[in-house]
């Protein structure tokens, strides 16, 4: 019988699996309204999304307003879980919209609660993100939500 931390990093695997597709309706079923995403940015602390607002706030502004469609792809290079607690090594690969390619190391540690992501912390070059993205989220073309969360993640 599979013990709880195998459990819990299956989940994390079909997460990452989904979150590369794209898809927005599929990735929005491993969140619940009390599920957090929190970014680990030293420059501009730790900005944080909850329930829904995880994929219509962040995600998907993130996804359409940066990268080019379909990208970007995350790899999981390593899983360690304990429980419901998962740490995920990944590489998130994609190109630009402003034509730069995307080649970023993750590290998220994931508290899962059944086939639900609760908590996300994610960690990363966020001075790399920012600097090989600038330009991305161009103004002429992406409407204003878009263009004022890419801001406020600091894409401008």
């Amino acid at each position: 019988m599979p013990d709880a931390a195998s459990d819990s990093k299956d989940v994390v695997r079909r997460f990452f699996e989904t979150l590369s597709t794209g898809d927005f309706a599929l990735i929005g079923e491993f969140f619940d309204d009390d599920s957090v995403w929190m970014v680990n940015d030293v420059a501009r602390g730790l900005p944080s999304q909850r329930g829904h607002a995880i994929i219509d706030d962040f995600l998907q502004p993130v996804r359409e307003g940066l990268f080019e469609p379909g990208d970007p792809k995350v790899e999981i290079r390593n899983v360690f879980g304990e429980g419901n607690w998962v740490a995920a090594e990944t590489t998130a690969r994609g190109t630009l919209r402003n034509g730069n390619l995307y080649e970023n190391s993750y590290v998220f540690i994931i508290e899962v609660n059944g086939e639900k992501v609760k908590f996300l912390r994610e960690y990363m070059d966020t001075a790399y993100a920012h600097d090989v993205s600038a330009g991305s989220g161009a103004e002429g073309d992406a409407d204003d939500h878009v263009a004022a969360q890419l801001r406020r993640l600091g894409h401008d």
